[in-house]
């Protein structure tokens, strides 16, 4: 029987912080960007709350919110390709309160 080499719990912790860090990179680099990338007034309803998997979930609190940006999904999603490096494939518009 072959034993497992015991990893202390920090180390553990540290390199699950260190992958979860890597992971939510490109959505925090379009939360950065989002009023520049939208406009002020449309970026005051509408956040990018999770990417995972390739999409990017964008909760609007306005209907008409949601139809602005499915007007310009493509432009907005070559744009978030650039922003995210590649991270981005599908945008995904919902409903949804809008974090702080």
């Amino acid at each position: 029987m072959t034993r497992r080499k015991v990893e202390p719990l920090g180390a553990i912790i540290s390199n699950v912080m260190r992958h979860h860090a890597a992971q939510q990179k490109p959505l925090s680099a379009i939360q950065r960007r989002w009023p520049r990338l939208v406009g002020k007034a449309l970026a005051a309803h509408t956040r990018p709350v999770s990417l995972h998997r390739g999409r990017l979930i964008i909760h609007v609190d306005e209907p008409g919110d949601s139809f602005a940006l499915s007007y310009r999904r493509a432009q907005l999603l070559k744009q978030l390709k650039v922003i995210a490096k590649g991270r981005v494939e599908d945008v995904v518009i919902r409903a949804g309160e809008l974090p702080e």
